[in-house]
């Protein structure tokens, strides 16, 4: 489909919207379940590290401006309004997408719990030996 105004943009979401609740909801409530682990993480996170050690630019931006608790829960749900509308304006694409995002999401909670103890040494270690 061609896009040549914003009306075909507008028409796309209305036909991609029909049944699209009924069709991913397991992979919204997963998406959910990995979104709020992740949010959950970064405040942990940004509450030892402060918002400055964050990696996401856009979300040390968010987590500057709103405090490092309300920052990557507004960055969180900006993320995740994103990803519904593009699964819905891609539609065809929504599985992959999902699958992309949830682990994405839950290997950010991981990382930001665990991964970054046992990863931030190492690499350090690794890039004073490589100098």
């Amino acid at each position: 489909m061609r896009i040549r105004s914003v009306s075909d943009i507008i028409e796309r979401f209305r036909i991609n919207c029909q049944g699209y609740i009924r069709e991913y909801r397991f992979l919204l409530i997963l998406t959910v379940f990995a979104a709020l682990a992740d949010a959950a993480s970064t405040v942990y996170f940004m509450l030892r590290a402060g918002p400055d050690a964050e990696g996401h630019p856009v979300i040390r931006l968010i987590s500057l401006v709103f405090g490092p608790i309300l920052g990557p829960i507004v960055g969180k749900l900006c993320q995740f309004t994103a990803v519904v509308v593009l699964t819905i304006y891609l539609r065809l694409w929504s599985l992959y997408i999902f699958v992309a995002v949830i682990v994405l999401y839950a290997w950010a909670a991981w990382y930001n719990v665990w991964g970054c103890d046992l990863y931030y040494p190492r690499l350090l270690d690794w890039l004073d030996r490589l100098t």
